[in-house]
């Protein structure tokens, strides 16, 4: 009898170079003996790093990890064996990252298929002798996970861009990490199996769409992308923009929260043998952040902002400060097997005095029972009369299937990088998330709103068949667990997507009043009050989600205030926070047009005609009938007032 599971795992693909020529040149026994010593160096490493080897095939490998960093890790180290050693040959090295389905053989070996195997083996014939490459799932992991001391060396990272590989209906991109002096760094070049792909542009900005011949409100399509931006994830810059990004990115200190105590969670530590168990470690911080998020009794900061604290020797104090939380929280994951240590500590930021200290031993099937422990005793130590519906209100249905939350956690990854083949994949692992467990309803939640950003991503009205898809799914969230913040902003993006701003307020308030500290739920929330004639109250919104996110990427905050300001008169502030959204995302179509009505509302029309020129740049067909379609608001007295500034700075 076989056991098959769909698991999460890091693929990796090893190949010696020009081992025929070798064997021509030098003879089989020459070889045979490189090549033992080659297998003694890949099992040696993989052990070291705790990989798995699945397969031989000849002078080839195939092995997984647990995790990407572990993955970038064994490579690196098999690339320095080999080029310390000058007899042995150099290894082609390719690393993919992606949902597979493990299955146990009679004989008590391990086998391992999907479609993520095939692209790790493609990615490993696009390298070089000496190369190891990766797709971007892997880079973006793995690099944020190891530093200089990883490896007792320098590392060094490049992307090499997307690339097309036959066979696979959309592009993957390329990445490197090497040794320095031993890495080549040199682009994959074009073959009959792979070749350079036009590079991604990110998602068109969504907002305000309406479609005109139905003459009812369709949304602001950013609206519901707010979380994937939650990284950061922009473009490079275009030209000519000096003018427009003179200000600074950053927001100044958005000050304290009403004379509550915020609360910040850093990332936890990974102190696992397994070479970083960076991804179980950072989702139980990230899980634990939402658990502490919907005690209403205390601010929680954004994962955005308090995950850029990473590693070393931190000053708590200025941490503090500058994330405006009295309370930090710091811990470590120690993943041995089948059982996992956690420490955690409150810390009083203001004195760096610990509040408490604990350890935590617990069987991996008992995680998520342990990250109610956790969160409920931390808001005990914060609130001392902290009643017990309180508590229970804070308790989210959530998933007891630890797949099933790597999943999710791998999908919020790549909603968070903000592509179309991003979305598409997110929205894949989220789906197969609520498979594994359909009472998992965040999973839910994710996969309406994600569905919803791949509808209006292509700049298309969403016909009714798409709003029905996304509704039902929201609606089932919203069925299994009533108290999800996510499943009641997904079910407000449904509502604005219908025209329907008043029932979009009710549902993304009843966001907002289950998990105070979520940024986009004050987002959209905001929008909302936008949409139904109410620019003041965005404004105190996002103003609201912005003390939440203080250092989080600022677009959707840029994009709020810029055409809030604007409705309300306040021109330069409008002006102001469409140079900054310019500034961070210089793609962003509306930021120009920002820029421009402001300017032009200020008397200001060379500067508001180059501002049109400079739209045009990143998108040549910009037209004020475009323009109706992004920036609609189904108010015709504003549509009025915007297309004549727009008319007047030069736009036809």
């Amino acid at each position: 009898m076989t056991n098959e599971t769909s698991k999460v795992l890091t693929l990796v693909f090893t190949d010696l170079a020009d081992s025929t020529a070798l064997k021509s040149a030098h003879g089989d026994q020459a070889v045979d003996d490189l090549m033992t010593r080659h297998r003694e160096h890949v099992s040696r490493l993989s052990e070291e790093c705790a990989g798995r080897v699945i397969d031989w095939a000849g002078d080839g490998c195939f092995l997984t990890f647990d995790t990407s960093s572990a993955g970038v890790m064994f490579a690196l180290r098999l690339q320095q064996a080999h080029a310390d050693d000058s007899d042995l040959p150099s290894v082609r090295i390719g690393i993919h990252l992606g949902e597979v389905t493990e299955k146990d053989s009679p004989n008590n070996s391990t086998y391992v298929k999907g479609l993520a195997v095939d692209v790790a083996a493609r990615v490993q014939g696009l390298a070089k002798p000496g190369q190891v490459l990766m797709s971007s799932a892997v880079y973006n992991s793995a690099k944020q996970r190891m530093g200089v001391d990883s490896l007792g060396q320098p590392i060094l990272w490049q992307l090499h861009g997307l690339y097309d590989l036959k066979g696979f209906d959309h592009p993957i991109e390329i990445g490197e990490a090497g040794i320095e002096g031993v890495a080549s760094f040199v682009a994959p070049p074009a073959s009959e199996k792979a070749r350079p792909a036009p590079q991604r542009q990110a998602l068109p900005q969504l907002r305000h769409r309406i479609p005109i011949a139905a003459g009812s409100l369709i949304v602001l399509g950013a609206l519901f992308t707010c979380a994937a931006w939650l990284s950061g994830l922009y473009p490079r810059a275009v030209s000519n923009v000096d003018d427009m990004t003179r200000t600074t990115s950053r927001p100044a200190n958005v000050g304290q929260f009403d004379g509550r105590p915020a609360i910040a969670v850093l990332p936890f530590d990974n102190l696992s043998t397994d070479p970083e168990q960076a991804f179980f470690a950072d989702g139980l911080a990230d899980d634990l952040i939402t658990r502490l998020a919907s005690w209403r009794a205390f601010p929680v900061i954004a994962r955005n902002s308090s995950f850029q604290y990473r590693g070393g020797d931190l000053d708590l104090k200025r941490v503090g400060a500058e994330l405006s939380a009295r309370y930090l929280v710091e811990g470590s994951v120690r993943r041995l097997g089948d059982r996992i240590r956690v420490t955690a500590q409150l810390i009083d930021a203001e004195s760096a005095e610990h509040v408490w200290a604990e350890s935590y031993d617990r069987a991996i099937e008992d995680v998520f029972a342990l990250q109610d422990e956790i969160g409920s005793t931390i808001a005990a130590s914060l609130v001392g009369d902290l009643t017990r519906a309180e508590g229970e209100r804070a308790r989210q249905q959530g998933t007891e299937s630890l797949q099933a939350w790597s999943l999710y956690q791998l999908g919020l990854q790549h909603s968070d990088r903000f592509t179309a083949e991003d979305s598409i994949e997110a929205a894949r692992l989220f789906e197969r998330a609520a498979e594994l467990d359909p009472r998992f309803a965040t999973a839910l939640a994710r996969l309406a709103l994600e569905k919803w950003v791949m509808m209006v991503g292509d700049g298309q009205a969403a016909t009714d068949e798409h709003l029905d898809d996304a509704r039902a799914i929201a609606r089932r969230a919203l069925e299994l667990d009533p108290r999800d913040p996510v499943a009641h902003a997904a079910m407000g993006a449904v509502y604005l997507a219908a025209g329907d701003p008043k029932n979009a307020i009710d549902a993304t308030r009843k966001a907002v009043d289950l998990n105070p500290s979520m940024p986009n739920a004050w987002i959209w929330f905001g929008w909302a009050q936008l949409l139904a004639g109410d620019p003041e109250a965005c404004i105190v919104a996002t103003e609201r989600a912005q003390k939440l996110d203080p250092q989080g990427p600022m677009v959707w905050i840029y994009d709020s205030l810029a055409l809030a300001n604007w409705e309300t008169g306040r021109y330069a502030a409008a002006l102001e926070a469409g140079r900054r959204l310019v500034a961070v995302q210089p793609t962003y179509l509306t930021g120009y047009l920002y820029i421009a009505m402001s300017e032009v509302s200020l008397g200001n029309i060379e500067e508001a005609q180059a501002a049109i020129v400079e739209g045009l740049r990143v998108r040549p067909d910009l037209s004020i009938n475009l323009m109706q379609n992004y920036l609609a608001v189904s108010r015709p007295e504003i549509d009025e007032q915007r297309n004549a500034a727009l008319r007047t700075a030069g736009l036809e």
